[in-house]
């Protein structure tokens, strides 16, 4: 009875922590944006810019800025500080015949010293290249970080 008992409290506080485990979330950027192809004329235009928690699941692929796959619509983000702009983030792609008036997609940080701290200024940049690199279309915002990491 008592080795019963026992097992039956092992398992119930198995299930109850195994419960309580929460997922880690990760910072990302946020990108709300249109794209149209009308009769190989690109049209851009980026709606909305937020920091965003995201689990890893919704995490993109990452491409370092050199090994970007083109075509592509590519999307990455600079530091936008006073006399300091570089990347922040890798590359995110999509396929270049994505189109819509409302298209998410998240731009992911490949390194956790690379997140922004609260109150960075930080400049998203959504450009349509074609296959040899070439930039097609380009659209551009600032928004502040404004979330603790």
């Amino acid at each position: 009875m008592k080795r019963h008992l026992f097992i039956i409290s092992i398992l119930s506080i198995t299930i109850l922590t195994s419960g309580c485990a929460q997922e880690q979330k990760l910072p990302a950027i946020k990108v709300v944006f249109m794209h149209y192809n009308v009769k190989g004329h690109h049209i851009l235009k980026i709606k909305k810019v937020e920091p965003v928690f995201i689990t890893k699941e919704e995490a993109p692929t990452l491409y370092p800025w050199y090994n970007t796959p083109f075509p592509s619509i590519t999307l990455f983000a600079y530091d936008w500080r006073l006399g300091k702009l570089q990347f922040v983030t890798p590359s995110t792609c999509l396929p270049i015949d994505t189109e819509g008036e409302n298209i998410t997609a998240y731009i992911g940080f490949e390194d956790p010293k690379r997140v922004p701290k609260k109150g960075d200024g930080i400049m998203v940049v959504v450009q349509v290249t074609d296959r040899t690199g070439k930039v097609l279309a380009s659209d551009s915002a600032m928004f502040i970080w404004n979330v603790s990491t």
